[in-house]
C-alpha cells in the first residue's frame, strides 16, 4: 500500500511539473527582400508574413512542429488545414523549429489537382531558400520563384501579453507586447489540481495508517 501511494504521488508531482514548464510562445513575423526569378531582380519591398503559436511542452527553448497550434502565412494555418488534406489536396507544415538560439526555420506548402490530373497548382514555401508558385492545366503551366539572399531580412515580434506589476497596489495588469518576448506565469489546469489532490490524499491516508 505505501509503495502504491508513493508512485501515486511521484506521478502527481512529475505530471503537474510538466505542465508548470511547458511555455507559450506566439510570434508574428515577416521576412523582407527577396530575388524575384522571373523578374531577374532582387525585390526589397516584397514581404512575407505570417505569425506562429504553441507552447514549448517539454521546456527545452524550442517550439517544434508537434508543439505548435497554428502557423499561418497570410490567410492560411497550416496547422489546421493539414486536417483537409486527401488524394488530391494537401496542405500542412512538414518541419517546423523556432528557438531564440537557432533562429526560425520552416517547411510547408498547399496543392492539389483534379483525379484526372489535368489540372492543378499549388505552392512550397521553405524558409531560408524559396517560395515556389506553380499552376498547371491543358493549356500551359506557371511557376514563380522567389528566393532568400544574405539582403533578406526578418523582423520578429512577440504577441505575447506582457505582465507587470503596479507599484501602488502591487496587483498584475496585462499588455500587448510590441517587441520581447514575455512568459505568463504557468497556471496549473484543472487535470494537474485533480492528480495533486489525489497525491496529497495518498499522504494523508497512509499517515493515519501509521
Amino acid at each position: 500500500m505505501k509503495s502504491l501511494l508513493s508512485t501515486a504521488v511521484l506521478l502527481a508531482l512529475s505530471f503537474s511539473s510538466a505542465r508548470a514548464d511547458a511555455q507559450p510562445v506566439h510570434w508574428a513575423f515577416s521576412y523582407t527582400g527577396f530575388y524575384d526569378q522571373e523578374a531577374g531582380a532582387f525585390m526589397p519591398g516584397m514581404a512575407l508574413s505570417g505569425d506562429f503559436a504553441g507552447d514549448d511542452a517539454d521546456g527545452d527553448g524550442m517550439l517544434e512542429r508537434e508543439e505548435l497550434h497554428s502557423l499561418t502565412i497570410g490567410d492560411m494555418d497550416y496547422v489546421a488545414c493539414a486536417a483537409a488534406s486527401n488524394a488530391y489536396y494537401r496542405c500542412g507544415a512538414d518541419s517546423f523549429l523556432y528557438s531564440p538560439a537557432h533562429g526560425l526555420s520552416f517547411s510547408l506548402g498547399a496543392f492539389g489537382n483534379d483525379p484526372e490530373g489535368w489540372a492543378g497548382g499549388g505552392h512550397l514555401i521553405e524558409s531560408g531558400n524559396m517560395r515556389h508558385d506553380y499552376g498547371f492545366n491543358p493549356g500551359g503551366s506557371t511557376d514563380h520563384y522567389l528566393y532568400w539572399t544574405a539582403e533578406t531580412r526578418l523582423d520578429m515580434t512577440s504577441m505575447l501579453p506582457v505582465v507587470a506589476a503596479d507599484t501602488q497596489t502591487g496587483a498584475q495588469t496585462g499588455a500587448q507586447s510590441g517587441g520581447g518576448q514575455a512568459q505568463a506565469a504557468a497556471v496549473p489546469e484543472p487535470a494537474t489540481w485533480t492528480m495533486l489532490a489525489l497525491g496529497l490524499a495518498g499522504i494523508g491516508l497512509w499517515r493515519r495508517r501509521r
